[in-house]
């Protein structure tokens, strides 16, 4: 018997739909190193200029880099700009 955890994972592979879709987890979209889109994510830990941690359903990221700035945030959705040096996952 397959535990409710896996059940998910194996819907998801049998309809070719990626993770995000069924378990909500964390997708990151950066482009060009100065834009970060961080979708299904559950909130902003701690921000600055240099630093921005983000909740995730599974950890947290740590977004390092210098002027960064939260452009637009909803539910879903974050949007980080800046000079994006590194994007660590705890």
């Amino acid at each position: 018997m397959k535990s409710k955890k896996e059940l998910p994972l194996e819907l998801a592979e049998r309809l070719a739909l990626p993770e995000e879709a069924l378990l909500g987890a964390a997708k990151l979209t950066v482009t060009g190193g100065r834009q970060l889109l961080v979708e299904n994510h559950r909130g902003v830990m701690d921000y600055g200029q240099e630093r921005i941690v983000v909740s995730l359903g599974r950890g947290k990221l740590n977004i390092s880099g210098t002027a960064l700035v939260i452009q637009a945030m909803n539910r879903r959705e974050l949007l980080i700009s800046g000079r994006i040096q590194s994007v660590e996952w705890e």
